[in-house]
């Protein structure tokens, strides 16, 4: 990749386009700085994937030439894939505020060996890095320590948003830092990269402080246990369910492997309250009246394996749902999960559990800006050029329209996709070259080994099951004896076995039909014999697999 001496260029590896996997690029003469390198979650297309990253391949061989990763806060979405980046670029410098970092630094415990120099920053704070100055500024979001990032360069300043909203009464006190952010604009912001998950949204967003309320009001209804569902990130959202339970009495119980790790990290680093005679392991609960019982719990999206799925298919291994039970679900449904979660949803009721879970009962609020904050947003910044980030592409373009709407010229807002690059030279922006940007699997202790094609024939297997055919061949690869087949996921064996026997004999005329050959012809004569023979029997395409064995 060629990058410009005279210019900042800005490449997207993820977040733009869907939810997730955030990653930008800001270089300036042959140096770069990260912000952000976050992960998305596979949805029902993604057989067997764990996590899907983004795609840096390109930026390997540039190792040297990156001078910082910035982290704007702690949600896996941007920092998610940062242990993976690290085994690509070892001894990176990582800036960033000082939950984001503690949250950073019990996830790195899962990745021994790796090497990484944490640095904590503040907002407010001016840091040089190389031919870079980044300037933090305090935004609120729905997790403690949020910060926007000015990455000032000799070919002009921009300042990427971070997720961000404008609530005038935080949990914690800390609001959106209006006057710096105006301070910038007045400095001249040549380029906002700015969240556009909420600018297809009217309005504003209410408050966190809202929940609060409406929580206690739940707690107090609820005849039994309650379980509570939400991101192990939101700290302000558990801290508000802690308040509530504690003055009614309840002891609270947190559930999840992430819930568990994180809470007591924010305890420590001072953004969460809460007693040690408050808090209940899980095993413990059932020694407690339900009555004096909160469960905060993760599976909010409906994740197979988390503690509210197995609840709601009563396969947890502590807590089984009783009538009088209260599930809250205080949290937002990402995109691609619906169906998870109507699901999960669906298993609570039958579980006999009042669910309250619609975004009307005010049991979550977003923590994104809407379209009239972004409007105040932008008018506050006064940006020259903006490419809107973090969205689907309906959000982007709507984020596009506001930033005309608000003065910035058509031509300088730029709606791009994940592997775009802008160019910011002589105070314009102007699209530049794209490069390939995929994705990355995670499945399992595999990472990248998965590719499309693997996904591919594991949706065939899910849909459409296996055939296997097992050949016997003689040294010049004539069929010896009759094939034998099996199946998995194809058909029912006890009903359509002639089917099989069928196939087998299909299978033996045409391989005989070879003569000598080899074994790249017979394998592809298999693939051919039995995809033809099943697609005219039961329009089917399974999956087909020649095992051939030399005798």
């Amino acid at each position: 990749m060629t990058i410009q001496s005279d210019a900042a260029t800005i490449s997207f590896y993820g977040g733009l386009g869907q939810i997730g996997a955030n990653m930008a690029a800001i270089e300036t003469d042959g140096k770069a700085v990260i912000v952000d390198v976050g992960v998305t979650f596979p949805d029902a297309e993604h057989h067997g994937i764990d996590l899907i990253l983004p795609d840096w391949y390109d930026l390997r061989e540039r190792a040297p030439d990156i001078q910082a990763v910035v982290l704007t806060h702690g949600h896996e979405d941007h920092i998610g894939a940062l242990p993976f980046f690290l085994r690509d670029f070892p001894g990176i410098t990582v800036y960033s505020a000082k939950l984001t970092l503690g949250l950073l630094e019990a996830k790195l415990t899962e990745h021994p060996d790796t090497d990484v120099n944490l640095v904590e920053v503040e907002p407010g704070e001016r840091v040089t890095v190389g031919d870079f100055e980044l300037e933090f500024v305090q935004v609120t979001h729905s997790i403690p320590d949020c910060m926007a990032v000015a990455v000032h360069t000799p070919h002009g300043t921009i300042l990427h948003s971070g997720d961000f909203r404008l609530d005038q009464t935080p949990i914690d006190g800390r609001v959106t830092d209006l006057p710096h952010l105006a301070q910038l604009g007045d400095n001249g912001v040549d380029l906002l990269l700015c969240d556009s998950t909420n600018a297809d949204v009217p309005g504003h967003v209410k408050s966190e402080r809202t929940v609060g309320t409406t929580l206690r009001h739940q707690f107090e209804q609820a005849e039994g246990r309650i379980v509570m569902t939400t991101f192990a990130s939101h700290v302000h959202r558990v801290q508000q369910a802690i308040d509530a339970a504690t003055t009614l009495g309840r002891k609270v119980c947190f559930v999840g492997r992430s819930m568990v790790r994180n809470m007591p990290i924010a305890r420590d680093l001072g953004y969460l309250r809460y007693d040690d005679d408050d808090i209940i392991e899980i095993h413990e609960t059932a020694e407690y009246d339900p009555r004096r019982v909160l469960i905060i719990c993760t599976g909010s999206q409906g994740e197979p394996y988390a503690a509210l799925s197995l609840m709601a298919a009563g396969q947890h291994r502590h807590v089984t749902l009783v009538e009088g039970d209260t599930v809250v679900m205080a949290s937002s449904q990402i995109p691609g999960n619906e169906d998870a979660i109507s699901k999960a949803i669906n298993g609570l009721v039958r579980q006999g559990a009042r669910v309250v879970h619609r975004r009307e009962e005010g049991v979550h609020v977003s923590g994104h800006a809407a379209a009239e904050e972004l409007k105040f947003f932008h008018n506050i910044i006064r940006p020259k050029a903006v490419v809107p980030v973090h969205g689907e592409y309906r959000h982007l373009v709507a984020h596009a329209q506001l930033a005309v709407a608000t003065g910035t010229a058509p031509d300088q807002v730029i709606v791009c996709s994940d592997g775009d690059r802008v160019i910011l030279k002589g105070g314009r922006l102007e699209r530049g070259e794209s490069f390939t940007s995929g994705r990355v699997f995670v499945d399992g202790l595999g990472v990248g080994d998965v590719g499309n094609a693997v996904l591919r024939d594991r949706s065939r297997l899910s849909s459409e099951g296996v055939c296997i055919a097992v050949l016997k061949l003689d040294s010049k690869y004539r069929l010896d004896g009759e094939p034998q087949i099996m199946q998995q996921g194809l058909i029912y064996e006890a009903n359509d076995a002639h089917l099989l026997e069928q196939a087998a004999k299909a299978l033996g005329e045409d391989v005989r039909g070879l003569g000598s050959s080899s074994e790249d012809v017979v394998r592809r004569k298999v693939y051919e014999s039995l995809s033809r023979f099943w697609r005219e029997q039961l329009g089917r395409k399974p999956v087909v697999v020649p095992v051939l064995m030399e005798v």
